[in-house]
């Protein structure tokens, strides 16, 4: 990795007080402040703007930091295929797309912004991984208070929404489930769990990083702890095994004794204080979800037969397809089922079959090549792979970052290799010829 001030240049005057290189302190702003609204993503539409969410017009303003930082000249020798490839999907989608609407046109072009944006982040974390720490920590952080909104919804605070604490009803879906699954900030618990579900990815970059196994610990609880109210199985699912993995990579005998006497003293809370409605929710929510839900098997066939039409529907329409239109379609041809549950073929759907193949080939990418990119890429990736598999969350902004963010993680360390390998050729070629000549 070459060291951060090949980044952070220094033009007289303007990037430094005192001899302090400030570009690596804006850059660790930038992330730090993407984080925590992405997750902590305030609905602005509600106050009449043109944006819907926060993040949406948060990387307009945070590109052009990036880009100081980074400079035209490597954004041009390292980006401009990533970037002309980019306009091109784009393009294609917005005037190939079947039964395009406004709102189709809004999600694609914030996904535009939010490749541009990724790559100037990947780029920056390739010089400087602490660009990365900050990122995560900024995760946690919105973490915190996007979760306290949830906790205000379920206990009956009305008017969120008013402040954009929350959807509004015209915003919702047609079969609003958020009144049994609450989001808090989100739609529903169907998406609200996945987007805490993909930040405990950050927890455990973190843990693994520093050694800290409790830092991942503590985000696991809080979002066990949010299952009393989102009622998400499926989100639960990569961040436990996140944490088998955490115990069996970090575990000793001091942290496995404190993990004890945490869960007793646990176990002897509720058992003395069980006439608690918070914690009757939660065994509620684990008895309905996991011991008693009679719709189980229905809901995997459903799923099953859902996912056999969305695939069909896909190579139908390459380019996409508009959601109400393709709503239609699933509904004529299954009778009752309408959604796909499938994140990725509904990045197919929004953005395109292509969009969908070069996520899953960047991903692949990653994991062959994990030795030596960022684990915190390669994290953040099975996390939103585990939530996509189960729900349509790819128009999410956390998980629209995610995607983009993982194939401009695959291109950046894949261009700096290719410059590395053209560069090693171009001195041994010298080399030899210098041999000749003598």
């Amino acid at each position: 990795m070459r060291p951060a001030q090949n980044l952070y240049r220094r033009p007289a005057g303007l990037s430094s007080v005192k001899g302090i290189n400030l570009y690596p302190l804006l850059a660790y702003g930038v992330a730090f402040s993407f984080g925590f609204f992405v997750q902590f993503n305030v609905m602005t539409a509600t106050f009449g703007g043109p944006f819907l969410r926060l993040t949406d017009a948060l990387v307009f303003l945070l590109i052009p930091c990036l880009f100081v930082m980074v400079g035209p000249g490597n954004t041009v020798r390292y980006g401009l295929v990533y970037l002309v490839a980019l306009f091109l999907l784009v393009a294609g989608t917005i005037l190939l797309k079947t039964a395009v609407e406004q709102g189709d046109i809004y999600l694609t072009l914030i996904f535009l912004v939010t490749s541009i944006f990724s790559f100037f982040l990947a780029f920056a974390a390739h010089e400087d991984e602490r660009v990365l720490v900050w990122l995560a920590i900024g995760t946690l952080a919105g973490l915190l208070p996007s979760m306290g909104v949830l906790y205000l919804q379920g206990a009956g605070i009305q008017n969120l929404t008013a402040i954009g604490l929350g959807v509004p009803a015209d915003l919702m879906p047609a079969v609003n489930i958020g009144t049994v699954k609450l989001g808090g900030i989100w739609s529903s618990g169907n998406e609200s769990g996945h987007v805490y579900a993909v930040a405990t990815a950050s927890a455990l970059y973190l843990a693994l990083k520093f050694r800290r196994p409790f830092i991942y610990v503590a985000a696991y609880g809080l979002l066990l702890a949010s299952f009393s109210l989102t009622l998400n199985r499926a989100g639960l699912i990569a961040p436990t095994i996140g944490l088998i993995y955490c115990y069996k990579r970090l575990g000793n005998f001091f942290l496995y004794v404190q993990s004890a006497l945490v869960a007793v003293c646990a176990l002897v809370f509720i058992a003395s204080t069980s006439d608690l409605s918070g914690l009757d929710t939660f065994s509620g929510a684990i008895e309905s979800r996991f011991l008693s839900d009679d719709y189980a098997n229905a809901n995997a066939a459903e799923r099953l037969m859902s996912n056999i039409e969305g695939i069909k529907i896909v190579f139908e329409n390459p380019f996409g397809i508009g959601y109400h239109e393709r709503t239609s379609t699933m509904l004529n041809r299954t009778t009752s089922v309408e959604s796909v549950h499938n994140g990725f073929l509904s990045l197919a759907y929004q953005s395109g079959v292509f969009v969908s193949i070069l996520y899953i080939l960047s991903a692949v990418y990653l994991l062959v090549q994990r030795r030596s990119v960022q684990s915190y890429f390669v994290i953040m990736f099975l996390y939103t792979a585990s939530s996509m598999f189960f729900e349509e969350v790819n128009i999410n902004p956390y998980f629209i970052f995610s995607i983009t963010l993982t194939v401009a993680a695959a291109w950046v360390h894949y261009a700096k290799r290719a410059q590395r390998s053209k560069a090693q050729r171009r001195v041994m070629g010298r080399h030899i010829a210098l041999g000749r000549r003598s």
